[in-house]
């Protein structure tokens, strides 16, 4: 008898997968399951997708959506709140860009937030912890990677950093800031 539950979901995906059906329905398909079982359940999963099969999945696992999800959809409430590709979501409903300097001396945290203010007009310090400095910098009309890059650069060059790095908002900084208004 089968008691663990990662163990039950694997056996649920295999008998779902005998006769290669044209559409597979899924509801949290690597919940309780570990990283590595995660893994090769994704890679079957893309594999089964190649052969022409349609996975229609729930997750609340933003990196599974991402992993296997060419168009997705929020939901909330049971209403779709977003829908589109992971790209689309991200670029569409996503806050902007996360920006995170790490410096070498403290003396220079300070200094270094009115850089950022002045040359990232409405950034917000999400954290700030001993020598890293995390923020959110807003969506504005003409913020493309490369000024932003080119900001930083320059930033760089009159601070020294240990380094920094510029990334979008996550799929799961998505799905928190649609669901902010319900909770």
């Amino acid at each position: 008898m089968i008691r663990d539950g990662g163990n039950k979901r694997r056996l649920s995906l295999g008998i779902a997968l005998i006769g290669l059906p044209q559409v597979l329905l899924l509801d949290e398909p690597t919940t309780g399951v570990d990283p590595k079982a995660r893994r090769i359940i994704w890679n079957i999963f893309s594999k089964v997708q190649a052969l022409g099969t349609a996975l229609v999945l729930t997750s609340h696992s933003m990196d599974e959506c991402e992993a296997l999800c060419t168009e997705l959809a929020i939901m909330v409430s049971g209403r779709f709140k977003c829908y589109g590709s992971c790209q689309h979501i991200k670029s569409r409903y996503g806050a902007g860009f996360t920006l995170l300097i790490r410096m070498r001396r403290c003396e220079d945290v300070d200094v270094v937030k009115t850089a950022v203010s002045r040359n990232f007009p409405g950034a917000i310090l999400k954290e700030h912890h001993l020598l890293q400095l995390n923020y959110e910098l807003p969506k504005q009309p003409g913020t493309t990677w490369s000024v932003l890059f080119n900001r930083m650069e320059e930033l760089s060059q009159e601070f020294d950093f240990e380094d920094y790095s510029l990334s979008q908002t996550t799929l799961e900084q998505v799905l928190l800031r649609v669901l902010k208004p319900f909770f």
